[in-house]
């Protein structure tokens, strides 16, 4: 019979090195989200300011003020993604590094470098909050593999439904400015080729940067939610005795979650809060029930499930 990983996932997690790795992480991702919200808001301003522009100067102005204007923040827009997505880079290096080493599953090196200890010290020492300790639940007495997997799939399960209701925000949000256009345009009277250049144009770069979200995070809702289904099988069929997941079935997971901390959209700090609660109790929840069953299947410790 298996042993859970050792040493165990809870206490490993919470050494002043794992602890470190976590602070860091957070602080990266938080650095790459002021990146996304500066870069939002800077294109938001400078879209309004060309689309009054435009409104307010003469007709032969006003295509050269609405399009200039569009192209610039296009062009702001694309840059601005890449130094993000540089900070997002860092960020899942040393997520994965935290997982990596107390899931004590090999590194992909095909995928991703390590993050310098120093980089790792520098953001930790910003970190300015009280997430770095137990981040994953307890799983108690669980035989490995299966204490590695309710931690995996507490990292897909976690995400889905805050990213898809913040999907519908945004829709809405995109709805009620498309319908604020459209009564402008009626109010001023404005031909179509007006709106086109007035809204239509310098917008383009804000409505890219908002229907890109929308679809990421409504994809990424989908994406988690199919990869956890994957894992609940796995699972079934290891609690089962069918078939007991392997180390290279737990390293394929853990390629799944790194891929979707790449390309995860982001969802406003504040949003995240609202909704935080609610998430850790399903997830210590789900934690516990799996761990309960672990018990009863022969792949955990009895005395450690009857924990009420």
């Amino acid at each position: 019979m298996s042993d859970p990983t050792s040493p165990r996932i809870f206490v490993a997690q919470n050494t002043e090195g794992a602890r470190r790795k976590v602070a860091a992480q957070v602080r990266l991702y938080s650095d790459a989200k002021v990146w996304l919200n500066a870069r939002l808001a800077l294109i938001a301003a400078l879209a309004l300011v060309s689309a009054v522009a435009a409104l307010l100067a003469a007709n032969e102005a006003r295509t050269v003020i609405g399009a200039g204007g569009g192209v610039l923040l296009l062009i702001f827009s694309f840059v601005g993604a890449n130094i993000e997505k540089r900070q997002r880079s860092l960020a899942v290096a040393v997520q994965e590094e935290f997982d990596t080493d107390i899931f004590r599953l090999p590194w992909n090196s095909i995928e991703l470098n390590r993050p310098s200890p120093l980089i790792i010290a520098k953001a930790a020492a910003r970190y300015r909050g009280g997430r770095e300790k137990d981040w994953y639940s307890d799983t108690e007495g669980t035989h490995r593999p299966f204490d590695v997997l309710i931690c995996q799939s507490s990292n897909l399960g976690w995400g889905a439904t805050t990213h898809r209701i913040w999907s519908w925000i945004l829709a809405a949000f995109l709805a009620v400015l498309v319908g604020l256009g459209a009564l402008v345009a009626l109010t001023l009277d404005l031909s179509g080729d007006d709106i086109l250049v007035a809204f239509v144009v310098p917008g383009l770069a804000f409505l890219k940067e908002v229907i890109e979200q929308m679809r990421a995070n409504f994809e990424t809702a989908r994406a988690k939610e199919a990869a956890e289904a994957k894992i609940s099988t796995a699972w079934a069929e290891g609690m089962s005795g069918k078939q007991i997941p392997t180390e290279e079935t737990l390293r394929l997971i853990q390629n799944k979650i790194m891929s979707f901390r790449q390309q995860n959209p982001y969802v406003p700090d504040w949003f995240d809060k609202k909704l935080h609660a609610r998430n850790e109790h399903a997830m210590g929840a789900t934690a516990a029930d799996r761990v309960a069953e672990a018990a009863r299947c022969g792949h955990g410790e009895p005395m450690q499930a009857e924990k009420p």
